[in-house]
C-alpha cells in the first residue's frame, strides 16, 4: 500500500512539473517580441524579452538620420551579421568586441533604412538573423508590427 501511495505521489509530482514546464515554455515563447523604446531623438528596437538584457538583436537610430545601427552577437569565425527577410539578405560588417555575457563577440554595424531587407522587414515584420549554427527567426506579433513602423518612421523623419 505504501509503495502504491509513493507511486501516486510521484506521478502527481511529475504531472505538476510537466504542467509548470509547459506553462513556462508558453510564457517564454510568447514574451519574446520586438520592443520599441523612444528616448528624445533616439529610438531603439530590440528583439527579446521586454525590460531585460535578453536580446537577440538590437537596432537603434537618431531621428531623421536615415541610418540604423544594428548590433548583435557574432563569432570570431564569422564576425558578420546576416539579416534576411523573405529572399532579401543583408550582410553587415563592423566593429566587434568581446561580449562578457556570451563569451563571444558583440558587433555593431551601420546601414541605411533604405536597405531592401529592412524595407521588407518594415512591411512584413519578418526578419531572421542567420548564424553559423542556423538562424534566429524574429517574427513580429501583430502588436509589434506597429512599433516596427514607428521605429523606421522615427529614423526617416
Amino acid at each position: 500500500m505504501r509503495k502504491l501511495a509513493a507511486i501516486g505521489v510521484g506521478v502527481a509530482a511529475y504531472v505538476a512539473v510537466a504542467a509548470c514546464a509547459h506553462t513556462m515554455d508558453t510564457v517564454r515563447t510568447s514574451s519574446v517580441d520586438w520592443n520599441l523604446h523612444l528616448a528624445g531623438s533616439e529610438a531603439k528596437l530590440a528583439y527579446g524579452q521586454p525590460n531585460s538584457d535578453l536580446v537577440g538583436l538590437m537596432m537603434s537610430c537618431e531621428r531623421g538620420s536615415g541610418a540604423v545601427l544594428v548590433s548583435g552577437d557574432v563569432t570570431p569565425e564569422r564576425p558578420v551579421l546576416v539579416l534576411a527577410s523573405g529572399r532579401q539578405t543583408l550582410k553587415l560588417q563592423g566593429d566587434a568586441s568581446p561580449d562578457p555575457y556570451t563569451g563571444g563577440l558583440f558587433m555593431e554595424a551601420e546601414t541605411s533604412t533604405e536597405a531592401d531587407t529592412l524595407k521588407r522587414f518594415q512591411r512584413t515584420g519578418d526578419l531572421a538573423l542567420k548564424q553559423r549554427l542556423g538562424k534566429l527567426e524574429m517574427r513580429a506579433s501583430d502588436n509589434a508590427k506597429g512599433d516596427i513602423r514607428k521605429f523606421f518612421a522615427h529614423c526617416e523623419a
